[in-house]
């Protein structure tokens, strides 16, 4: 009796061990992915080329997106922002986003100007080729989306926010925040010092569902002590983990 019972817990950790293996396997990164990347061009799975400014971090399995279409006039551009998780999977490369924004600028009551829609998963494949990356969505037969890359991301420092993400990388800035009843989001170039970040933002994204609010090549100061970001208009930011 005590064989079998010793038997039966060396099997049972055995199976615990390979499952473990099995999930961490799941979760491994993808290197080709790593890094900051600039935009370069968006053809939607209709063959409709959308130009866009726009940057996308893939680092140790966390990835922050944040990008504005790029027409006139300037004020009723879209613009969509991510953050979540990311692993090795699937065609390539798997997204799991906890924030997923899209602004509306043209939408018309009662249609609201931000769709928040919480958490999604979106399947990649992969093509890399010297600073360039090639990322085609839904496995390969959707939206193709090309980048540059602007940055390793080996001095990455991500902030988790309660509805978002803030990380700071190569010098630039990435912010995404939001939920059903705002949004904002922006990338851009950064500078510290002390407590102050000065921000000098490429494209920024504000949404209330009603009002909408653009911004591109501007320059402000924010406070930031690494638990709170304090923006100049005063929305605020605190970090949770």
């Amino acid at each position: 009796m005590q064989l079998f019972k010793r038997t039966y817990s060396i099997l049972l950790l055995t199976l615990s061990l390979l499952s473990a293996a099995s999930v961490a396997a799941e979760k491994t990164i993808l290197p080709e992915t790593e890094g900051l990347w600039e935009y370069t061009s968006l053809v939607t799975s209709k063959g409709e080329d959308r130009p866009l400014t726009g940057i996308f971090l893939i680092k140790n399995g966390t990835f922050l997106q944040q990008s504005m279409y790029k027409s006139e006039p300037f004020d009723q551009q879209g613009s969509m922002a991510h953050a979540g998780t990311c692993w090795a999977g699937g065609a390539g490369l798997r997204l799991a986003a906890d924030q997923t924004l899209h602004v509306y600028p043209l939408a018309k009551a009662p249609t609201s100007k931000l769709d928040s829609d919480g958490a999604t998963e979106h399947d990649l494949k992969v093509t890399r080729n010297g600073d360039n990356l090639t990322l085609v969505f839904s496995a390969g037969a959707g939206t193709v989306q090309t980048l540059k890359r602007v940055g390793s991301g080996d001095d990455m420092q991500v902030y988790q926010l309660a509805d978002g993400k803030l990380a700071l990388s190569d010098g630039y800035f990435i912010l995404v925040s939001g939920s059903p009843q705002g949004s904002v989001s922006g990338h851009g170039k950064y500078e510290q010092n002390g407590k102050v970040l000065t921000l000098n933002a490429i494209s920024w994204s504000q949404s209330d569902g009603l009002n909408h609010r653009n911004l591109k090549d501007v320059s402000f100061k924010a406070f930031f002590d690494g638990k709170t970001l304090n923006l100049p208009d005063g929305k605020t930011f605190n970090v949770v983990d």
